[in-house]
């Protein structure tokens, strides 16, 4: 028995199949994720290495060098990118698209930590950071004091970087925040040199009095026959008075402090960097997704979690400065919207050619249905509902389209030349004359298409979710 023989036999089946399909689509229609395109980024490592003071020749020859020739040896590299600069050395380490990202990271590290006795000991604990598609900011805030506030950009970045910081970080779909902008707060120690000299004081017993005293650090454990106890040493400074208040030395004067020999202040550390936000100063917050992470939602999570964060903080202005959804909703709004004029207009073409509403009807009926059971196999795997895959949905509609009209067709002309019509006969014999042909065809097209899914690289990337569809 065929499957048309089946469908006709048992049309309750097939109803319920159709019905199925109708519920997981409509459903995958709402779930799957959107996103502009696929993860397209090649795995990246990138290593940063900072040495003070050092000239960009010296950079490269003693940091630059050694790690590359080092990265070299990882297995599945493609490319290996570097820059030498005053005090910064950056190696960019681009793998194969079949490693994954967290077997690239360990191996990176594993190579820095082999060649990490070679490398200058003055040099700032090498910074390894991943490349991936997530690394782009889904949403750039630019915060700033509203006309009138008292607060200054320091304090902004000091309440960006810890309480909104860790608010934002709790919503759903987002895996990073970081703060950036300049401005960042420092205590300054400013001392005097005609008091330290009154005092006998040096510059040094200054500096081991701070470091010594603000420290936070494990004691050791007391036992008793019962319990025990942590002992914890905690030193560090809450506030500028403790700064000031701090003992240098007892002598037969009395106590010398801090205050006494130095102004304690708070301040700003130099300004390496700055952001500007709609045309003013600002504090910039960029949010980030994690990896193969929801791009729409997480947006979309943020912005209705902003009116919060405005009233929580109502001297601080919020606002949004660059945002990934307006043109994720266009282009995939815009393919929606050809998907559905593709469907208008397709049962335009089949009235007029067949001159038959009923037909139109019919054929019609398969355009949405495919649209569906793409979505669902969507849902189900690890793509995104993009501009690739919809081009994809547009084209396997059409194959679907293409099929449905040559079998209805057939079926009509079978049925127009019996003596005596059999809609049911007309049906099964229009449709096995062409189903061998319908099906050898398609089959074709997906043959064709099967070899680009395992091309590997940058087209197998971009063009699997595509023939997925």
């Amino acid at each position: 028995m065929n499957i048309t023989a089946f469908s006709m036999k048992n049309p309750y089946v097939v109803i319920a199949l159709v019905l199925v399909v109708v519920a997981l689509g409509a459903f995958a229609f709402f779930k799957t994720p959107t996103d502009l395109f696929p993860n397209t980024v090649p795995p990246q490592v990138v290593v940063i290495t900072v040495r003070p003071g050092s000239d960009a020749a010296d950079v490269a020859d003693k940091i630059t060098q050694i790690i590359e020739k080092e990265l070299n040896t990882l297995s599945g590299l493609t490319k290996v990118v570097s820059t030498s600069r005053d005090e910064v050395s950056s190696v960019n380490a681009e793998f194969d698209f079949s490693k994954p990202i967290g077997e690239a990271v360990l191996d990176v590290q594993n190579a820095i930590g082999r060649v990490r006795a070679q490398l200058p000991r003055d040099i700032l604990e090498p910074r390894i950071y991943r490349i991936t598609d997530a690394t782009r900011p889904l949403v750039t805030l630019a915060l700033s004091p509203k006309p009138g506030s008292t607060k200054t950009l320091a304090e902004i970045r000091l309440l960006a970087e810890n309480q909104i910081q860790d608010e934002i970080l709790t919503l759903p779909g987002v895996a990073d925040v970081d703060v950036f902008g300049g401005h960042q707060p420092e205590v300054k120690v400013r001392v005097d040199r005609d008091r330290m000299a009154a005092n006998g004081v040096s510059i040094g017993e200054v500096a081991a009095a701070l470091a010594k005293q603000n420290v936070s650090a494990p004691a050791g454990t007391i036992y008793s026959q019962q319990k025990e106890y942590l002992v914890k040493t905690t030193g560090e400074f809450a506030n500028l008075q403790q700064i000031r208040d701090l003992p240098l030395r007892n002598s037969n004067q009395g106590l010398l402090r801090i205050s006494d020999v130095a102004q304690v202040s708070l301040g700003e550390v130099e300004q390496r960097s700055l952001y500007h936000g709609n045309g003013k100063p600002a504090i910039a917050i960029n949010v980030l997704r994690p990896d193969n992470g929801p791009t729409v939602s997480a947006i979309q999570s943020l912005k209705g979690f902003l009116p919060q964060l405005a009233a929580q903080h109502p001297d601080i202005q919020f606002e949004i400065t660059d945002d990934q959804q307006p043109l994720i909703d266009l282009n995939v709004n815009g393919m929606r919207g050809s998907l559905w004029q593709a469907v208008v207009l397709t049962v335009l073409v089949i009235f007029v050619f067949l001159a038959d509403m009923r037909a139109a009807v019919v054929v019609s009926v398969s355009i949405p249905l495919a649209f569906l059971a793409s979505l669902v196999v969507l849902w189900f795997s690890p793509y995104t509902l993009n501009m690739v895959t919809l081009s994809g949905m547009i084209i396997s509609v059409g194959m679907v389209v293409d099929a449905s009209i040559v079998v209805l067709e057939n079926i009509y002309r079978h049925y127009r030349q019996m003596k005596h019509p059999d809609a049911a006969l007309a049906a099964r014999e229009g449709t096995s004359e062409v189903a061998m042909a319908v099906t050898a065809g398609m089959l074709t097209t997906v043959i064709v298409l099967i070899p680009v899914m395992f091309s590997g690289g940058y087209s197998q990337q971009t063009m699997r979710p595509l023939n997925l569809m």
